[in-house]
Parts: C-alpha cells; structure tokens; sequence
C-alpha cells in the first residue's frame, strides 16, 4: 500500500498541471467598438471568420459598440457590413412575396420589425473591402477570457 502513495501523489500532480494549461478551444469574449470618420457606426454586423470554426457575429448599437461570446482563441479575419440595414435595399421576396408579407404581419403582432414604433436603424455605407472576407484588412488574435478591439474603419 506504501509503494502506491508515491505513483497516486505523481498522478495527481501531473493531474494538477494538465489542468493548468491553456485551452486553445477555450471560448473568447471581445467586446470593443467601431467607428467610420471619426463617427461610431451606428448600425451593422461585425463577424468574426474562423478558418476552422465558421463565422461568429456581433450586432452593432447606436453608440457604435459591439460584444460578441463563445469564439473560438487563435487568429480570426473580421468583416464588418451595413448592408442589412440599407433601407434602399428591398428584402428577398420567397413564396411570390407572400411569405415576406406574412413574416412582417407576425413580427408586427409581436412589436417587432418595420411595423413596430422601434426607429429605423442608421445606415451608413462604408467601403466594401471591409465586407469581404479575403480582402478585409481587420484581424484580431482571440484569447481566452475577455478582451477589448476597437475598428476604426478609413477610406483609404
């Protein structure tokens, strides 16, 4: 029984150890802001592209901050688009427009969408470089735990 004690006291350190470790899959949280011309952006999607793990997105407040959990660590492309909000874009109509008709009746019923008195997001339409995924100049290496990226978005 003597001669055990050491091997279980071996085990349970190396035990202790291997749980000390980083976790490379262990979840980020980023949080930050992004602004366009010295202005926050005041509405949009900021997405953050795992090349193993898909894509994870944040929505834009009015104040131009975003926060985004659950994302993958390691080195992650950013895209960030306002299209969604453009109100010159019309929606994709399915079912010869009468499923679109049908979802703005039950998001109305609900207090929600175009119908409800929540004011319309700001659109402001920033260079299409930062919508795609292979020509967007903005990356962040995520860790675990929380961390703070901003974007300042330029023209040039």
């Amino acid at each position: 029984m003597r001669s055990l004690l050491p091997i279980l006291c071996l085990a349970l350190g190396l035990g202790f150890f291997a749980g000390c470790t980083a976790n490379p899959q262990a979840p980020a949280q980023i949080s930050g802001a992004v602004t366009y011309k010295g202005n926050p952006l005041p509405a949009g999607t900021v997405i953050f592209h795992s090349a193993e793990q898909g894509s994870y997105r944040a929505l834009l407040n009015a104040d131009g901050t975003y926060e985004v959990r659950d994302v993958p660590t390691g080195k992650l492309v950013v895209t960030i688009e306002t299209e969604s909000v453009n109100p010159a874009k019309k929606p994709k109509e399915y079912a010869g427009g009468k499923g679109a008709k049908q979802y703005q009746e039950r998001l109305a019923a609900e207090g929600r969408g175009a119908a409800s008195k929540t004011p319309p997001q700001e659109y402001v339409k920033i260079p299409p470089r930062y919508t795609n995924r292979e020509k967007s100049p903005l990356s962040i290496d995520a860790v675990a735990g929380t961390q703070v990226q901003n974007f300042t978005l330029t023209d040039d």
